[in-house]
């Protein structure tokens, strides 16, 4: 029943009967302006609901109850699954993971419905807790994934900064930020002369030490990391690659050490184990000592240096407790893997994107680029105060792994050895037939 039978049907019947009659008409203008109120009161009610309202300018105002802007790209379709997604997970506090991966898996989801799009293969026939543990059927389902303190690659920036170059004696600190103590990396390449000789690296704070028997010549790279056959018994079971190829056996590393002293056979580890990196600042040093059997004389010492000894530098160091300038000894480089405190990553999977051609977008840019920022910025405004978070989107790859090794295009060859004042010696000598002073008597 409309408003003009509802007010016919308070007149008389003589008078509610006749529809042609003046009164009635004048009844029908009255109805008119009552229809026209009820509607606006109705799109007045509509406006109060995020699910009904019909203007991106009164979305706008519900949003901002609530602390949330609208991003430049966002029509009202995508503002308004955004913000239905976004607004149940603030108002539950939002600082514990479920509110988190409730809110992602909602975000993506209602986003995909509203725009006839697929953002994530697979993820309209699976639920919340499928989404994120996919089931044993499912094997080829790429879930999503929230890491709470994600593992990050960290490289050392002071030795950066200088190229790498590091001289013999040399310090430097690093600060290990994460929640537990970790292991550290190095790659070592050799310098022109010779200079790369038994490189010894040292974590003073720790005791470890870490060393390569051997010389490395200019355009070497040794490479020690954390070997494969490394387990929960022994995790720090290091190996060595020089060029590419293992170089594990002239690995050697100790415990406990000290400057001044000797190192004892009892430090020496059965085993080359990776030097830990202890959380808080750890110092280092680089240093290089003589073994029996290695080339490298005049290039390393035979003796452990004490504390107090240092590279000579003009007004800084004392007299009898410093060396004179040696130059770069190696190029070294440095990396450790840390557990970030107070962060977390959300892991989106992004291997196959659908879209219909003809998507009413904001601005020229695509819809999964477009829902990929309003992920982002609204993880940003999810987390609690002091805790970093990311958003993180995963494409499709197809790894195949390979080494690459590199080579000087010359040949080095070691310079020949021989008495003082002699330039041409036989080897060999044999009893009535190789010449006095030319041969070497067994």
């Amino acid at each position: 029943m409309n408003h003009l039978e509802r007010l016919q049907d308070l007149l008389p019947p003589a008078y509610s009967i006749a529809s042609d009659s003046i009164l009635t008409a004048l009844l029908d203008i009255a109805a008119m302006e009552m229809e026209i109120f009820q509607e606006d009161l109705d799109r007045v009610r509509q406006s109060h609901w995020i699910e009904s309202v019909y203007r991106l300018e009164d979305a706008e105002k519900l949003a901002a109850l609530l602390g949330i802007k609208r991003l430049a790209w966002e029509t009202l379709p995508t503002f308004r699954e955004r913000l239905i997604a976004l607004a149940p997970a603030l108002l539950e506090g939002a600082t514990g993971p479920n509110e988190i991966k409730q809110f992602v898996y909602d975000y993506i989801s209602r986003c995909e419905r509203v725009l006839s799009s697929t953002f994530m293969l697979g993820l309209r026939n699976v639920t919340l807790e499928q989404a994120y543990e996919p089931p044993a059927d499912r094997p080829l389902f790429r879930p999503l994934r929230l890491l709470e303190n994600p593992r990050i690659v960290r490289r050392s920036s002071g030795l950066a900064a200088r190229g790498g170059k590091v001289p013999y004696l040399y310090r430097w600190q690093e600060i290990n930020r994460g929640l537990s103590d970790t292991l550290a990396r190095f790659a070592i390449s050799g310098v022109q002369g010779r200079r790369t000789s038994v490189p010894i690296l040292v974590n003073l704070t720790t005791g470890d030490l870490i060393g390569f028997m051997e010389t490395l010549r200019f355009g070497d790279t040794l490479e020690l990391s954390v070997s494969e056959s490394a387990d929960s018994q022994n995790p720090r079971l290091a190996a060595a690659a020089r060029n590419g190829r293992d170089a594990t056996a002239s690995l050697f590393s100790a415990s406990g050490f000290t400057f001044g002293a000797p190192l004892l056979k009892e430090q020496f580890d059965p085993k080359p184990l990776l030097p830990r990196l202890a959380r808080g600042p750890n110092e280092w040093v680089n240093l290089s000592a003589g073994f029996y059997g290695v080339k490298g004389l005049d290039h390393f010492f035979f003796s452990i240096a004490g504390d107090d000894l240092r590279e000579g530098v003009f007004d800084q160091t004392f007299f009898d407790e410093a060396l004179f300038p040696s130059g770069t000894a190696a190029q070294l480089e440095m990396e450790w893997t840390e557990t970030e405190p107070a962060a977390f990553e959300v892991h989106v999977p992004r291997c196959i994107v659908r879209e219909p051609q003809d998507l009413d977008l904001a601005l020229d840019v695509p819809a999964y680029e477009q829902i990929a920022e309003g992920l982002r910025d609204s993880i940003l405004e999810l987390h609690a105060a002091g805790v970093s978070a990311r958003t993180v989107f995963e494409p499709f790859r197809d790894i195949q792994r390979q080494k690459v090794r590199a080579q000087v295009s010359w040949i080095i060859i070691d310079p020949e050895q021989g008495p003082a004042g002699i330039d041409r010696f036989e080897l060999g000598g044999r009893f009535g037939s190789s010449p006095l002073g030319g041969s070497r008597f067994g």
